[in-house]
């Protein structure tokens, strides 16, 4: 993401207000983008099946939130292992066999999403849904073009395609938004999911076409062992995803399996209370995601850059002089982002509660705004350990995080269960976010030295 940073701050450095505006805007649907689309167009979809009296509507709703969210907790290992590989081909600009590895990841990601999807689509319970089948076939084929999207989609944005990655999504999620209100008229709520899939497969079919034009396949000559390579040397970083996606989630599968409410007609749980404030919460963080692409990144970025230079090119007192400069611009940007996202979810609780329904005035949607800003403090620190290759840190902090708001979650409710929701994702987003803090200080402040024994244990090997 740091190249479009480097574009948007150099807009925003111009001081033109008019210009400014535009970078910030531009930020927004950057970052925030299709997830930005894709809350609208299930909006429009909740409207039009309102006002066509739609039955059971709840299930397609509850279809969508699994399939979303157990393919970003359990093929999130798959993404880091995928990001890692593309991204050491794109810097040395072989996009061919780049490509070539897409496909493989694709056929890969299709056929666990398969193994997953196929036996779940068999068992369930559909009582008042019709046409039961096509509802079941309805339900895999989501969930494997999801996790098709996911590959794909890291894969165009490290090309940095991000204006294509917006028409796309607004291409595809218009599909839905028109197809799946006439198909649920026909057949109901098996048509709403269906018309809502067709949406997802034309993001997918057209992403891939665009890369395939732009980047043709071309046989890789050095792929045998390399994907075992990679994941047992990058193990750690691969390991940190899983832990952080999937420990995202965690508090809300107790929820939804022990505390929640089954939805009518399908062998499916939700909380209500609980997925509607995290539903909001999760909105709360775009301004801080803006100020993580366009400022803190880049920042980092180039400091981190001028320090690496240094280390093979300077004395030893320039070198400690950019480490220097490198941990300052650390502690000013995670403290800047923290501010001022501080001040956005403030913001956006005020406005919650001064003009939002009696129903998010709650303390759920109070801990669940919390746990949005220390999850999304940890994903940047995250980010910054993998700056520095830290992946071992990374891993530890992304562990805690997991335990904490997993195990650690479960085994607090079920001696208190009176705690709101939500506490138990607060608490570990705190206490993850302040540990990978202090590793990436302590880890930072000896840098040179972890470089200098890098070099020579690969020297020795």
């Amino acid at each position: 993401m740091a190249g479009i940073g480097f574009q948007l701050r150099k807009i925003i450095s111009r001081g033109n207000l008019y210009e400014t505006i535009g970078a910030l805007v531009s930020g927004v649907f950057i970052v925030a983008g299709p997830w930005l689309i894709s809350v609208v167009s299930m909006a429009l979809l909740q409207g039009a099946f309102s006002r066509e009296a739609i039955a059971n509507v709840q299930v397609f709703q509850a279809v969508v939130v699994y399939c979303y969210a157990f393919s970003l907790s359990l093929f999130s290992a798959l993404h880091h292992h995928f990001t890692r590989i593309i991204a050491d081909l794109v810097w040395e600009s072989r996009h061919g066999e780049a490509a070539s590895w897409m496909l493989r990841f694709l056929l890969l990601a299709a056929v666990l999403a398969l193994g997953l999807a196929i036996p779940a689509a068999l068992f369930i319970s559909l009582d008042l849904v019709q046409y039961q089948n096509l509802f079941r076939i309805g339900m895999v084929v989501l969930f494997v073009f999801i996790n098709l999207l996911w590959i794909i989609m890291l894969f165009i944005s490290l090309l940095k395609r991000y204006t294509i990655i917006l028409f796309v999504f607004v291409t595809g999620m218009g599909l839905s938004v028109l197809v799946a209100p006439i198909l649920a008229a026909q057949i109901g709520v098996t048509g709403a999911l269906l018309g809502y899939t067709s949406g997802i497969v034309l993001i997918d079919i057209i992403f891939l076409i665009i890369v395939l034009i732009r980047y043709k396949p071309v046989k890789i000559e050095t792929s045998k062992g390399l994907f075992w390579k990679y994941l047992i040397r990058y193990s750690p970083l691969i390991a940190s995803g899983f832990f952080f996606y999937a420990g995202q989630w965690l508090d809300k599968f107790y929820f939804w399996f022990f505390q929640g409410e089954q939805i009518s007609g399908i062998s499916l749980y939700m909380f209500p209370e609980y997925d509607y404030a995290v539903y909001l919460a999760g909105l709360s963080i775009i301004p801080g995601l803006v100020y993580f692409v366009i400022i803190a990144e880049t920042q980092i970025y180039v400091d981190t850059r001028h320090f690496l230079y240094t280390v093979t090119h300077s004395p030893w007192m320039r070198i400690q002089e950019a480490k220097r400069n490198l941990l300052q611009s650390l502690r000013d940007e995670v403290r800047d982002q923290s501010l001022l996202q501080g001040f956005s979810t403030l913001a956006f609780a005020y406005a919650l509660f001064l003009f939002g329904p009696d129903s998010v005035k709650t303390p759920v949607m109070a801990l669940a705004l919390g746990a949005a800003f220390f999850q999304f403090t940890l994903m940047t620190i995250l980010v910054f350990l993998y700056y520095f290759e830290l992946y071992r840190q990374a891993m530890f902090a992304a562990l805690l995080y997991f335990v904490l708001n997993g195990p650690a979650m479960g085994l607090l409710y079920w001696v208190i269960p009176s705690l709101p929701p939500g506490l138990g994702h607060l608490l570990a987003g705190s206490i993850a976010s302040l540990w990978g803090y202090q590793m990436l200080r302590n880890n930072t402040r000896r840098i040179e030295k972890i470089l200098f024994l890098r070099a020579l244990g690969m020297k020795r090997t």
